[in-house]
């Protein structure tokens, strides 16, 4: 998970600070925020190669889910900032696997840098009607 070579179309980085609702009564987030997270996270990474869900969904392509892994490292806390790095680890003719790693960028009394989790997320492109298609040489300019 997350060991993928060198990233193609670079690494983007975001940002996400721990809400009060994400959290259990520990201030712990909630295992089921990461999800939430990482999809924010290759929003932002499609976005900066030049492309949006919209625009895709707009020209009748569905990036869908197949798999999500993910483990976590180290809780995140409330009011924490993390630092999702995002990039692609793989492209496939009718898919793409993106990598994600979380770490903790901002906590007061803690150095930041702390690993938080890391993940990965498998995605076919396909149709309105559901079928699976090849990816397009120009989905993804700047990969």
């Amino acid at each position: 998970m997350s060991t993928a070579p060198q990233p193609e179309g670079g690494t983007q980085v975001h940002h996400i600070r721990v809400r009060y609702a994400e959290t259990d009564q520990m201030g712990v987030a909630h295992h089921s925020t990461y999800i939430p997270w990482i999809e924010e996270g290759r929003t932002e990474w499609l976005r900066a190669q030049g492309r949006s869900y919209r625009s895709m969904e707009a020209s009748g392509l569905i990036l869908t889910v197949m798999t999500v892994s993910l483990r976590y490292r180290h809780p995140a806390l409330y009011d924490d900032l993390i630092r999702i790095e995002t990039w692609l680890g793989k492209k496939g003719g009718a898919s793409l696997t993106f990598c994600y790693r979380l770490s903790l960028a901002e906590r007061e009394g803690e150095e930041p840098g702390l690993l938080i989790a890391e993940a990965e997320t498998r995605l076919g492109l396909v149709d309105g009607e559901g079928r699976p298609r090849r990816l397009p040489p120009d989905m993804l300019p700047g990969s």
